[in-house]
């Protein structure tokens, strides 16, 4: 545990890189007619293990971590339900851990979620499309001797309004696979979820990850290096889709 939480976490052990990080949080407001708030969907790409238990004085209930706090607070600010979209997170975590830590935590995304919705962009209701593509993610030689099958069938969903659109995806995908899908996505703004639809191949990173070793990319991954290629194309091609048939007639 040492190496995922550093001492300095501006000076890594054990001959560790910093990979990609994604630091934008996303708020999404759904309101009614009135302009009362219905639900908030807050999204960031980073796993929820401020409260971990195997550290020392580690919090011994259930917790919802730092999410949980974020959505209390976000539902008493704004009313209506709030809800966490978890982003591609496979290889980002919090470095600072503990109860005291999660709370520093959830006050400060809070603050910059409610500064978000000071400068809202209110996106006109509209068409909404819905697609999703199965996709075949081949298994490590590994996998597929414990597992006694070559390929994990899963799924990839765009849902799409306006210039919006989300994308879910399986497993535990590395930050660089949402980075790509934003940069060739056709959208002005596309908010790219893991863990969805099932546990995929687990973590998966872009092409190449796996020879350089990067984070969770030995045994944890059950795919081959190719995994995070097809969960890419198959994103990329439906939110291409999407923005045809979106297009004003």
């Amino acid at each position: 545990l040492a190496t995922l939480v550093p001492a300095n976490p501006y000076s890594l052990p054990t001959g560790q890189r910093f990979g990609p990080v994604d630091p934008t949080l996303t708020l999404l407001s759904i309101r009614d007619d009135a302009g009362k708030t219905i639900a908030a969907l807050f999204h960031l790409a980073c796993h929820a293990v401020s409260v971990y238990g195997t550290e020392k004085g580690h919090h011994e209930g259930i917790s919802a971590d730092w999410p949980g706090p974020v959505a209390a607070r976000l539902q008493s600010a704004l009313g209506g339900e709030a809800l966490f979209l978890q982003g591609c997170a496979g290889d980002i975590v919090p470095w600072r851990r503990g109860v005291a830590r999660r709370d520093e935590m959830a006050a400060l995304l809070t603050e910059r979620a409610l500064a978000a919705e000071t400068n809202r962009h209110p996106v006109a209701a509209g068409r909404l499309h819905a697609a999703r593509q199965a996709v075949e993610l081949h298994l490590s030689d590994e996998a597929a001797r414990e597992t006694g099958a070559s390929i994990k069938t899963s799924e990839v969903q765009v849902i799409a309004m306006g210039p919006l659109a989300l994308v879910a995806l399986p497993g535990e995908p590395l930050t660089a696979i949402g980075q790509e899908i934003q940069r060739q996505s056709p959208f002005m703004h596309t908010v790219v979820l893991g863990y969805s639809n099932g546990s995929g191949v687990q973590y998966v990173g872009v092409p190449g990850e796996k020879a350089r070793g990067g984070y969770e990319m030995g045994p944890a991954g059950l795919g081959t290096d190719d995994c995070g290629k097809v969960l890419i194309d198959a994103a990329v091609t439906l939110l291409k889709s999407a923005a045809a048939r979106l297009q004003p007639r």
